[in-house]
């Protein structure tokens, strides 16, 4: 078991900024991130540059631009249950 935290944000569009930046006086760089539906579309390279245990859903990939999908870690659903099993804290944003 990891004993940095795991922060799954899956939040509406409406709400990308404001989970941002909560996820900024929350997380600590060790700290793992799944963003999930329309909370890919938040992310950016302050988030990755400052927490580079950044990660999104295949399926989700598609909303990625090109030049953040070779900084972002896109797993499938049975990686993101092995990932979710590492960790005994897990923080759900939405």
């Amino acid at each position: 078991m990891k004993e940095a935290t795991l922060f799954l944000i899956q939040a509406p569009y409406l709400h990308i900024e404001k989970i941002c930046k909560d996820l900024t006086q929350m997380a600590q760089a060790n700290d793992h991130i799944v963003m999930m539906s329309d909370a890919v579309l938040g992310i950016n390279h302050m988030i990755i540059e400052t927490y580079p245990n950044l990660y999104c859903l295949e399926s989700d990939s598609a909303l990625l631009s090109d030049d953040l999908k070779t900084r972002v870690k896109c797993i499938d659903y049975a990686q993101f249950a092995q990932l979710a099993l590492q960790f005994k804290r897990c923080i759900s944003l939405k």
